[in-house]
């Protein structure tokens, strides 16, 4: 059973994304906030000392349900390649992300402006790992290939087209056509590594190391 604080708190965070939504971060006060979540001014301030902290804990928590959302797609009960599991990965992120457009945007806005270096780091190095999770579990991932590198370089390709989607165009772009796009990206990249993974692995059985 959730407890009653954690649901009091999750009832601020919903009414503060709601109103940095519908007003903006600036125009928002404490007040509007507790009177959103139907909780007293003073309940408030005993859980946020003001609209940062609420904000911080708020992105926080968007960042962990995404994450949670990659996650479940990195699993898979039988074998797949690799660009079926970037496929999958690229899949969840965009639609993650863009089935609540309007809160995304507002937040990423908002994170950009609040969010520590080394909280960013932390959330980042997050979705890199699942992305790395997923590629080392799929069924032809190159031997002598980093996953590491290339679950960085795959992800920031992924998270750099559909966050500037979010918060550069005036109007999102389709999900399906976003992705197609992405996934496009992605596994030309991942081509690529499979390539020089191969060309090495050539390399070294026409010169193997001395004894």
């Amino acid at each position: 059973m959730q407890s009653r604080a954690w649901m009091t708190s999750c009832a601020i965070q919903d009414a503060f994304v709601m109103l940095l939504v519908e007003r903006g971060y600036e125009k928002m006060s404490m007040r509007e906030i507790a009177g959103v979540a139907g909780v007293g001014l003073g309940t408030l301030y005993l859980y946020f000392p003001g609209k940062e902290s609420i904000a911080a804990v708020t992105i926080r928590r968007w960042m962990r349900k995404q994450a949670a959302i990659l996650a479940e797609a990195s699993k898979v009960s039988s074998p797949r390649t690799v660009e079926l599991a970037a496929r999958a990965m690229v899949q969840a992120h965009v639609r993650g992300l863009l089935g609540q457009e309007n809160e995304w945007r507002a937040l990423l806005h908002l994170e950009r402006r609040i969010s520590s270096p080394a909280s960013y780091r932390e959330i980042y190095r997050e979705f890199v790992g699942l992305f790395r999770d997923a590629f080392i579990a799929s069924s032809d991932w190159p031997v002598g290939a980093d996953p590491l590198r290339a679950a960085f370089n795959a992800f920031s390709m992924v998270d750099g087209i559909v966050g500037h989607a979010l918060l550069v165009q005036e109007t999102c772009p389709d999900a399906g056509e976003l992705a197609a796009d992405i996934e496009c990206a992605v596994a030309g990249y991942i081509r690529s590594v499979q390539a020089q993974a191969s060309r090495i692995g050539d390399m070294e059985t026409c010169w193997p190391a001395s004894a």
